[in-house]
């Protein structure tokens, strides 16, 4: 189940939407090895930019990005208007009894696809949950009052939204209502159930509208075309020095975390304009 489905309460002016993946989120981490509380924050991190993504009118790219002080360094989360997740996380000591992000900030940017229409909202981090530090930012930058269930193992991450919309009275006793019921679903519910199910469980009461299903999938852009695109940008000179030191000039790929490796004749192929296999360790 590798899917987002949005819906709406009818008649009442709030939307939510739910997440669940799992061999996209397992292509996320194949070839990490992070933490369990990495991983599960790297995880509920995909979840909610997924959520914020499918959320927004046309098709923007939204990437979201955590700085912290703490152990957790950095995260970093893209979203396309297509539903192509990637993420990344460094961290430098992620002992479980230990707080993970410390002081530091959250920021979100939406990029439209046009001149000009690059948005970003900066938060700082209030707490230890990516879903407070979310909802901390969508009453800064949004104004909607935003509540997010997120859940993430080894195996699947799953998630959950629910937007008060602005026709909608913000301190309307129903949605505090829907709020209340959305906290209650067990980690099993929201990642396994299917959403046919498990809305209409969840809200009992409510009349729910269920849109049709959009599949997500992994983004990895570390194409042959990506990657010689890269090399050209270092240069002759450190291409060169390279070379000369090592016999071979190395990438890896933080987001898949994949090493490539390019000898002389490679590097003479791509500084010619072309783009050679990928040589992959």
């Amino acid at each position: 189940m590798n899917e987002v489905q949005n819906f709406v309460f009818e008649g009442l002016g709030i939307r939510g939407s739910l997440v669940r993946l799992e061999e996209t989120w397992r292509d996320v981490i194949a070839e990490h090895d992070y933490p369990d509380n990495v991983r599960r924050l790297l995880g509920e991190s995909v979840a909610a930019t997924v959520l914020m993504t499918t959320g927004l009118k046309g098709s923007p790219k939204v990437s979201l990005q955590l700085q912290g002080e703490g152990p957790l360094k950095f995260l970093l989360i893209q979203c396309s208007g297509e539903l192509k997740v990637r993420g990344m996380a460094q961290w430098r000591d992620a002992s479980e009894d230990k707080a993970l992000l410390g002081e530091g900030r959250l920021a979100v940017n939406l990029d439209a696809g046009e001149p000009g229409r690059i948005f970003q909202g900066i938060v700082p981090l209030i707490s230890e949950e990516i879903d407070s530090c979310l909802e901390a930012y969508f009453r800064q930058s949004e104004q909607l009052p935003t509540r997010l269930v997120l859940r993430a193992t080894e195996e699947r991450v799953a998630g959950l939204i629910l937007q008060a919309l602005p026709q909608n009275d913000p301190n309307d006793e129903t949605f505090e209502t829907a709020v209340a019921m959305a906290t209650t679903v067990s980690a099993r519910e929201l990642s396994e159930l299917p959403a046919r199910r498990l809305l209409p469980r969840l809200f009992d009461g409510f009349a729910i509208r269920l849109f049709k299903a959009r599949p997500v999938t992994h983004d990895c852009r570390c194409t042959p075309t990506h990657l010689a695109g890269v090399v050209r940008m270092l240069g002759v000179e450190e291409l060169d020095d390279l070379l000369a030191e090592r016999g071979e000039v190395e990438l890896t790929c933080e987001f898949c975390n994949r090493v490539f490796q390019y000898d002389e004749a490679d590097i003479r192929v791509i500084l010619s304009g072309h783009t050679p296999g990928q040589v992959l360790h």
